[in-house]
């Protein structure tokens, strides 16, 4: 073989081998690529497993509570008053009434002062 073709062969195999390794670069970094994406899914599948579960130990735990409230109250509301029970709930306690018509506010004037005084004499005691 002469020179000139040996170079050429050569210069065609480097060719080739600088295209295969170009190739290979590319076909890894699809594959990373590939691999990242699934991973990124699989961290948000995850996250919603541990929400999902979160909020069902959550609501698991609220019932407990109310269940717990439910037994203590039970237990200091004497038995005649068991039909009120929902009364002496905590949940119950902490809600706000609803506003009615009758509802209405005591406006004071300006000038009223706080007086202390006895509703009931000592005299209508006695008797």
């Amino acid at each position: 073989m002469s020179r000139r073709v040996w170079e050429a062969v050569e210069a065609k195999a480097r060719e080739t081998r600088m295209v295969e390794a170009k190739r290979r670069r590319e076909e890894e970094r699809g594959r990373r690529e590939t691999r990242r994406k699934q991973e990124e899914e699989n961290k948000k599948e995850k996250a919603l497993e541990v929400k999902k579960v979160a909020e069902e130990w959550e609501i698991w735990d609220k019932e407990e509570k109310v269940t717990r409230s439910e037994e203590k109250a039970k237990k200091l509301v004497p038995e005649q008053s068991h039909k009120w029970i929902k009364v002496f709930e905590k949940k119950a306690s902490e809600r706000m009434l609803t506003r009615k018509i009758w509802d209405y506010a005591i406006d004071l004037k300006e000038r009223f002062v706080l007086r202390k005084f006895i509703l009931y004499s000592e005299k209508s005691k006695k008797k």
